[in-house]
């Protein structure tokens, strides 16, 4: 399992979602073209970007930048990274056991990723669900 996960322009998302989902199983993570993010505040539904493609092809901004995801990223950091290098709106996400599905709250935005994962564990949500 890598230590570290690095957002290269030629990676996919799929790909990005994959290694994302090995190192923290009971989390996933969803991109979204920016505008989805006014969607959220308003409580509509919101699209995810074609994960068949490069991270280059969907960002909306573009220039030098690279994230590393590791385990103690805090979620709002992570967050503010990928609109801020990438111009893409992302989402953590987790399944709870009854299959429902939920995502990150500003209440959460202080917790690293590791911590988020152990908490989902330890409640009993899904793993290996990245799609």
């Amino acid at each position: 399992m890598p230590r570290e996960i690095s957002t290269t322009g030629s990676k996919k998302v799929s790909t990005l979602m994959k290694e994302f989902n090995a190192h923290f199983p009971h989390l996933r993570i969803r991109f979204c073209p920016f505008s989805e993010k006014e969607k959220v505040k308003k409580g509509e539904l919101i699209y995810g970007v074609d994960i068949t493609t490069s991270l280059a092809a969907v960002r909306t901004k573009k220039g030098v930048g690279e994230i590393s995801l590791t385990g103690s990223k805090l979620i709002g950091n992570l967050e503010r990274d990928f609109e801020n290098i990438f111009g893409l709106y992302i989402q953590i996400c987790w399944t709870e056991k009854t299959g429902e599905r939920y995502y990150t709250s500003t209440t959460d935005d202080k917790k690293s990723l590791a911590a988020l994962n152990r908490e989902k564990e330890a409640a009993g949500c899904k793993k290996d669900e990245w799609k």
